[in-house]
């Protein structure tokens, strides 16, 4: 059957790669047409590529960045660096390298912030990255470069403040060329011979949104689509042929890069069908974009932390003025903590915790009741709950491995008035250790299996100041504990 119609309007925002009319080899000079720039907005100076040329070395005209290009201390002392330099003047004609290099060859100007390009860096090796170059702390005039033009008219800029290379997608318009344009893509007919004559078009266009999400298993993923706009709307055409038909077209719709030098075509393949009915025409256009919302590790988003912990403590023995009475430690008596905490990034919570600790140590003290030449035990406290705000910073990510610290402060609450034991017998002397001021520091890793549970493993130092009926303490206890950590 005939090809017909003439039809439709397509508009597609696109977006636009050019590649350099240098032939080069360097990555400077190449653009990816499936990269997009990321804004560059950081002062420049961080990773100098060739610190030689920086304008803090002295660099403030045309003569001094020649001459700094030709000094053998720059080769010496920046051998990896001033060989990346090299290898650039190479690729854009100089034959000799830096040899050839004049003053002639350099131009001081500004770029265009907002300038779409190539940004170089160096970090033990040459690197570049694709930016949209807009850096803090530059003048009004723009960003200040050396430019530095070959033979055969190829070139690339070096910056005044970092030193590093810079080449632009668009050399010519000086502000990056990616834009969005509109497109016209149309349809015709052949003539048929017959009258044109106007006939009904139904358009349907349907946009779908694709979901990416973490499925109900571990390291799965589902996919749901839903249509997020339907357009349907009946225009007219003229037509040439007097059949009924139907006109349908392959379903197509890409992202392409348009700028200078840059040539589009765009067909679409139309056919008609003559079992369609009476005096109809349809054309339908679908598309989909997919967002994924499944990150891998990063796909947990709990809010609250609940852990509990149990292990051993070990706290520090009062010192006595005198060396007629001795102390020593009475070893590892039983700890816990209880912690509720609110989990605001994967690198910070902050929430409240109970502990359960015991203070203890030994001493000769004659307390009545002790016998002579032993030690009796001290328990100032059996046992001190010090509740506690606290502040944890974590390095790691939400599952597997994590390490973190934190800070914590609040009030030591003993319960009962403690007890001194000497051989076995509970002496009627009291500590009567009173409430005190409580701050520690902890740290710990952690292991997640999931994104609501984990184990960790903890080291801690907890201050008590308190004051009892014997003397005024100031003890530390050393509690290291295994938990469980619940997040949801």
């Amino acid at each position: 059957m005939r090809r017909f119609l003439s039809f439709i309007l397509i508009i597609l925002s696109l977006q636009a790669w050019s590649q350099s009319s240098c032939n080069t080899h360097s990555t400077l000079f190449k653009f990816d047409p499936r990269m997009r720039p990321r804004t560059f907005t950081e002062k420049l100076g961080n990773h100098p590529q060739f610190p030689f040329l920086q304008y803090d070395s002295g660099i403030v005209t045309r003569p001094l960045f020649v001459k700094a290009a030709k000094d053998p201390a720059s080769r010496k002392h920046f051998t990896k660096e001033f060989a990346a330099f090299n290898d650039l003047l190479h690729e854009i004609g100089f034959t000799n390298g830096y040899k050839d290099l004049r003053t002639s060859n350099i131009e001081n100007l500004f770029i265009n912030p907002g300038t779409i390009g190539n940004l170089g860096f160096f970090n033990k090796e040459n690197n570049y990255i694709y930016v949209r170059l807009n850096p803090e702390g530059e003048g009004d005039d723009g960003i200040a470069a050396w430019r530095i033009t070959g033979p055969a008219g190829c070139y690339f800029y070096v910056l005044h403040t970092c030193g590093n290379a810079f080449f632009a997608n668009d050399p010519a318009a000086g502000a990056g060329c990616c834009r969005d344009i509109t497109i016209k893509a149309q349809t015709d007919t052949l003539s048929a011979g017959h009258p044109a004559h106007d006939r009904p078009l139904h358009i349907s266009i349907r946009f779908y949104q694709a979901m990416i999400v973490a499925g109900k298993k571990r390291n799965t993923t589902d996919t749901f689509v839903r249509l997020i706009r339907s357009i349907d709307t009946i225009t007219t055409v003229k037509d040439s042929s007097s059949l009924p038909a139907k006109v349908y077209g392959k379903e197509w719709f890409s992202q392409v890069l348009a700028c200078r030098d840059t040539l589009l075509s765009i067909r679409i393949p139309l056919a008609a069908d003559s079992t369609a009915g009476n005096d109809s025409l349809h054309y339908t256009l679908a598309d989909t974009s997919y967002i994924r919302q499944y990150k891998g590790n990063d796909d947990c988003h709990q809010k609250w932390e609940i852990a509990v912990d149990g292990g051993g403590s070990f706290n520090s023995i009062p010192r006595y003025d005198n060396t007629t009475e001795h102390t020593r430690t009475n070893g590892a008596q039983l700890a816990g903590e209880l912690t509720i905490s609110r989990i605001f990034s994967h690198w910070f919570q902050a929430g409240l915790s109970a502990s359960y600790i015991t203070l203890s140590y030994q001493d000769d003290l004659p307390y009545p009741g002790s016998a002579a030449n032993t030690y009796n035990t001290v328990y100032p406290a059996k046992p001190i709950i010090p509740v506690q705000l606290f502040g944890k910073a974590t390095i790691g990510g939400p599952l597997g491995w994590q390490s973190n610290v934190s800070l914590s402060a609040g009030y030591g609450i003993p319960i009962g008035d403690g007890q001194i034991v000497n051989s076995g017998n509970t002496l009627t002397t009291k500590p009567s250790l009173k409430g005190g001021s409580t701050a520690g520091l902890r740290l710990g890793i952690a292991y997640f299996f999931s994104c609501r549970f984990g184990l960790s493993l903890s080291a801690a130092g907890q201050y008590f100041d308190n004051k009892g009926s014997i003397m005024t303490y100031h003890l530390v206890a050393l509690p290291v504990t295994l938990g469980l950590r619940f997040r949801f």
